[in-house]
């Protein structure tokens, strides 16, 4: 059910008149013509104006046009006009061009000055910097189920109340200041209507105004909020906030969700008390002076306002929910159950990687040289070991992926494993040997010739054990003519390395990998794992947690597994980091980044069935319709003319998400114990 412009003009919020723009421009042009304005304020204040007037079509909260009418009780036409400009530029916040809450503040403060005395419009100012003007987040990090009832005075949820009050307390103290009353009480009375009043203002974005950005961003509004800290009402809703929001199939479903009785039973609740509130201080105001007496008169017949609109909005929720406009969804899913559309974009992400081989968009093409050669060097073989390695893992694909694995082995040359193949100014390194040792564990294949690619590593380690990044010697000399490279000691392909050890033969390295393992632990800090020069946080975290799973393995075979708990608990510390970083889309950033989230999520002991559903909702709605996901920087190469960036592919980008994928949906499915 929508409504018509018009009917939302005058259905959205009480006091509207048309003709309060005219009363408050008139105000806002003597101003320009005194000449108390910046070089600018004329655009920004206009914009203020029009929605300090409740346009477009009476959406906006009229701030400007109910000051008119407070004022108007208690002072002249002339000096409810300048008041109403006044209370404009406070609530101006977010319109564009306008400057910041302090400077907004001092326009309006010049404005008062002409009807007030300086020093109490002073005062006013003083007291509004002590509230928080309304300031919704966007996307924010927000817990799951239960958790986002139970959010701290920290969390997103949370924030969500501690806005919005100034911007009511200078609508209701502006009168009394004109009037030369004691503002205290009408401050209370403001901070006590701004809360339903943006729960309205949260209704009118919801259900009358398709243009605001409130599903699409998406913003925790204090409407939201209200649910998402009810731990019955947040799981559902943080399930129909995940993946996006603005078609109008997933506005339906949200729509359909948020009219159905428990929420707007909680709505009531929480709008029964507050204006329950509001209207005992309305009550109790001041009347010994007629200014007071008008004022407290105004107060009670705007709360009686406020809950007559809402009853409106409550009486369109429930019409809402007797029509049943969600009913073509089907009935609602138990948590854990996954939605059908999950295995067709697994399908469809495998059989675009499985059409894309050998996956030459993602191989690495440097046609403008490696830092001025004049060779034009091709790197492809660490590009298609992970594509087939991520293959690999996802399982069942409907091709011996194993087979494809096998001949890009037999193509690496005998001890010569470098990223760009026979380019010998570039070192061989320990990033490409790791996923090569991870692909001749998966399959089998050239474990011989792996012999030849281990040995230049071994003339590479140093007296403590540690393996650097890149490779300058070999068992018969030199690899390299050329000069050093940077990022000798990255962290991140420290962690590919140690789970390639792991996965080729852990008792046979347990040397290096206890050494490289304690090199790793070093640089754990409450903050992230340092030093990683190649890769982000997110990978180098979930780096982390593929080596931890396989060092867990290793563990439970071998009788000697030092590092055991020092590694237990820097999982632990990764694993809340990465997953208490989910947002109200149900992402945790790209989908590069949702994907490595996701499949840490996979790997832990007890994994919150909500948390990987809103993700995977997230990542299978940002999958394009040929079953990829679009490319993202993965890892740091040397770029044209000298600059450094990242290489990204597509088909590298969509391998990667489809293994998270994969892994999270399994998890899912599996519940119980997670997978050794």
């Amino acid at each position: 059910m929508t409504l018509a412009a018009d009917a939302g003009a005058t259905a959205a919020w009480p006091w509207l008149d048309p003709a309060d723009k005219a009363v408050c421009e008139r105000s806002w042009s003597a101003l320009l013509r005194a000449g108390a304005l910046w070089r600018g304020d004329a655009a920004w204040g206009a914009l203020a104006i029009e929605r300090g007037v409740g346009a477009p079509s009476g959406r906006s909260i009229p701030w400007a046009g109910w000051a008119l009418r407070i004022c108007g009780r208690v002072s002249s036409p002339a000096a409810a006009g300048d008041a109403a400009v006044a209370v404009a530029l406070v609530a101006a916040g977010g319109v564009d061009g306008a400057p910041d809450a302090l400077a907004r503040s001092a326009l309006a403060g010049r404005l008062l000055a002409q009807h007030v005395e300086e020093a109490r419009v002073h005062r006013w100012l003083l007291g509004l910097a002590e509230l928080a003007e309304a300031s919704w987040e966007h996307n924010p990090v927000v817990a799951a189920g239960a958790a986002a009832a139970r959010s701290d005075a920290g969390g997103a949820v949370a924030r969500s109340d501690a806005g919005g009050a100034r911007e009511a307390v200078a609508l209701w103290t502006v009168a009394a200041l004109l009037a030369g009353d004691e503002p205290a009480p009408a401050r209370r009375f403001g901070e006590a209507v701004a809360a339903p009043i943006w729960l309205l203002d949260g209704l009118v974005r919801l259900w009358l105004d398709p243009a605001a950005p409130d599903l699409a961003a998406p913003t925790l509004t204090p409407l939201l909020a209200l649910w998402l800290r009810d731990p019955e009402l947040a799981p559902p809703l943080l399930r129909a906030l995940a993946g996006e929001r603005a078609s109008p199939v997933r506005r339906r479903e949200i729509h359909g969700l948020l009219a159905g009785r428990p929420y707007r039973a909680a709505l009531a609740a929480r709008v029964r008390g507050a204006l329950a509130s509001a209207r005992e201080l309305a009550a109790s105001a001041p009347r010994a002076r007629p200014s007071e007496r008008g004022l407290a008169e105004a107060q009670r017949e705007f709360v009686d306002a406020l809950g007559e609109r809402l009853r409106f909005f409550e009486g369109l929720m429930s019409f809402r929910d007797v029509i049943g406009a969600g009913a073509a969804l089907g009935p609602p899913r138990a948590q854990g159950d996954l939605a059908p559309a999950d295995d067709a974009d697994l399908r469809a992400a495998v059989a675009f990687l499985l059409e894309a081989a050998p996956w030459q968009e993602s191989w690495e093409v440097q046609r403008f040289g490696v830092l001025g050669s004049r060779e034009q060097p091709v790197g492809h073989w660490f590009v298609r070991a992970t594509i087939l390695m991520a293959l690999i893992e996802i399982g069942e694909v409907g091709r011996d992926v194993r087979a494809d694995a096998a001949a890009l082995l037999d193509e690496i040359p005998a001890g010569e494993l470098r990223y760009f193949g026979d380019f010998r100014e570039l070192p061989p390194d320990a990033d490409d040997l790791a996923i090569i040792l991870q692909l001749i564990a998966a399959t089998g294949a050239a474990r011989e010739r792996a012999e030849t690619w281990i040995e230049v590593m071994l003339a590479n380690v140093g007296d403590d054990g540690v393996v650097p990044t890149w490779f300058y010697r070999g068992p018969a000399g030199p690899t390299t003519p050329g000069a050093a490279w940077a990022g000798d000691d990255c962290s991140a392909v420290r962690l590919n390395l140690l789970a390639g050890l792991l996965s080729f033969d852990a008792t046979r390295f347990a040397r290096l990998i206890d050494a490289n393992a304690r090199r790793v632990l070093d640089a754990a800090s409450p903050d992230g794992i340092q030093g990683a020069c190649f890769y982000d946080d997110s990978y180098t975290d979930l780096a982390f947690l593929r080596f931890a799973r396989l060092y867990r393995q290793h563990q439970a075979r071998a009788a000697d597994a030092p590092r055991t708990a020092e590694i237990e608990a820097v999982e632990a510390a990764v694993l809340s980091r990465m997953l208490g970083s989910q947002r109200l889309d149900g992402g945790f950033g790209t989908p590069l980044c949702t994907a490595a989230c996701l499949e840490g999520a996979a790997m832990t002991a007890a994994p919150d069935p909500l948390l990987i559903e809103r993700g995977l909702r997230n990542l299978g709605e940002r999958q394009l319709v040929d079953g990829s996901w679009p490319a993202e920087p993965l890892y740091r190469t040397p770029m044209k003319h000298g600059r450094e960036g990242h290489h990204q592919g597509r088909a590298l980008t969509t391998a990667l998400c489809a293994r998270g994928f994969a892994a999270a949906r399994s998890r899912l499915r599996r519940g119980g114990e997670r997978r050794a």
